[in-house]
């Protein structure tokens, strides 16, 4: 396993990269009409905040936490019992 400073050393530059790039997508999105209200209330940016939470806490296995909090949980549509096709109503 490698050492965690040497981790850091090798990939800091892009991490804050990442922060940085998330930070300015955030400021263009506040500043859009009803940005504010946007920030607030859009499921998808609910989703990212849940995430940066899980970033922040000192729990291991961040990827799998942040993974599960974008996934879709909804169950798959039923399938037609005579031909096995999914029933999507359509």
């Amino acid at each position: 396993m490698r050492d965690g400073s040497k981790v850091v050393d090798e990939t800091f530059a892009e991490m804050r990269w990442r922060c940085l790039s998330l930070a300015a997508d955030l400021d263009r999105i506040q500043r859009g009409n009803d940005g504010g209200k946007l920030l607030a209330s859009d499921a998808r940016l609910t989703k990212l905040r849940a995430a940066l939470q899980a970033l922040l806490g000192p729990e291991p296995d961040r990827a799998e936490r942040v993974q599960m909090i974008f996934s879709d949980m909804t169950p798959p549509p039923a399938r037609d019992p005579k031909d096995g096709r999914r029933n999507t109503g359509v």
